[in-house]
């Protein structure tokens, strides 16, 4: 039987007695879990750009939402449960935020510490899903943008196993146990040193990418335009590439709904077609919708107190013509 890992983080700060301006003022001073599958791209949330502004705390500020409230709710309900299920162990709740003892920039704000005669420590976290995300817990699978908080988690504190406690749907319980992988963990220490040292502290900020999460994040950074700019003559071939993706999606547009137009065509009055192993479906719908033209014409009033205005950028690219005229 292998011998279990000893126990090695120190103790960056105790948050028992700090504010929550406080504690994330501390969470700013290195990499933790939460941060990691950002930095790696496994994220649907947040980008490595989300985290960069976090830790200078250029960020927008988000509220919280109500998964997440409930979430923080459920959490002593859903670890007294994995207690009930594992008598034979000790659970604990500390804190504090840990660190690596070499690379203190390497943190862990752990939900809970299993404590195990035989096997030493563990670690525990607790996760809430949506029903919607069950998909992503089923068979016996871990999210990947979990997986990695865990091991990142066994980085810090030197440890070599630890379980998450999921409840999906609000009444579905499951238990998904971690081993330490230290080939990974390689990869997540070598991705969040340089992440850390290359661009925070140099103040460096990372590249945007194609996601929605940062579409969203650079939504919310700059609401608002004004004036002009004249941008570096190198991004004239990216905006032809833009233009020339933009005409070969639109190319791809048109073939696609070519191919539905073909099989509408073959299925006419029929709603369902078989083709070998496939069901093609040109399904008979109904949607209620508010036809906004009439009412504006007979209830003007009640039109104008229920309009909303929304504000928002629109983003386009054209060719300009230039003038040389004298």
């Amino acid at each position: 039987m292998a011998t279990a890992m000893k126990f090695h983080a120190d103790v960056f700060i105790e948050t028992d007695n700090l504010t929550y301006e406080q504690w994330i003022d501390f969470r700013r001073q290195g990499i933790g879990g939460s941060d990691i599958a950002a930095i790696c791209g496994l994220s649907k949330w947040r980008t490595p750009l989300h985290v960069y502004l976090e830790k200078l705390g250029e960020a927008p500020e988000n509220q919280k939402s109500e998964a997440a409230e409930w979430g923080t709710r459920l959490e002593p309900l859903i670890a007294e449960k994995f207690a009930s299920e594992h008598p034979e162990w000790a659970i604990t709740e500390k804190k504090v935020i840990y660190c690596h003892p070499e690379h203190r920039w390497a943190l862990g704000n752990l939900d809970r510490m299993i404590i195990c005669p035989k096997r030493g420590r563990g670690i525990l976290e607790i996760k809430t899903a949506s029903e919607y995300l069950r998909h992503d817990w089923e068979d016996f699978q871990i999210p990947d943008y979990y997986y990695v908080q865990l091991q990142w988690y066994l980085y810090v504190c030197g440890l070599d196993w630890g379980y998450f406690a999921t409840l999906i749907g609000g009444n579905k319980y499951r238990e998904y146990e971690v081993f330490r992988d230290d080939e990974l963990i390689g990869q997540l220490v070598r991705l969040a040193g340089d992440f850390w040292h290359h661009y925070v502290l140099e103040r460096k900020c990372p590249p945007v990418d194609g996601s929605e999460a940062c579409k969203t994040l650079l939504n919310r950074l700059y609401p608002e335009g004004r004036n002009s700019i004249i941008l570096p003559s190198e991004e004239t071939d990216r905006v032809e590439t833009y233009l020339s993706l933009k005409i070969q999606l639109k190319q791809l547009e048109e073939h696609i709904t070519g191919i539905e137009n073909h099989f509408k065509s073959l299925l006419g009055n029929h709603e369902i077609g078989i083709a070998g192993t496939y069901k093609i479906k040109w399904e008979n719908r109904n949607r209620t919708s508010v036809d906004s033209k009439q009412l504006k014409e007979r209830y003007p009033s009640i039109h104008e107190e229920c309009s909303k205005q929304t504000h928002f950028r629109q983003f386009s690219i054209k060719k300009e013509t230039v003038n040389h005229g004298g």
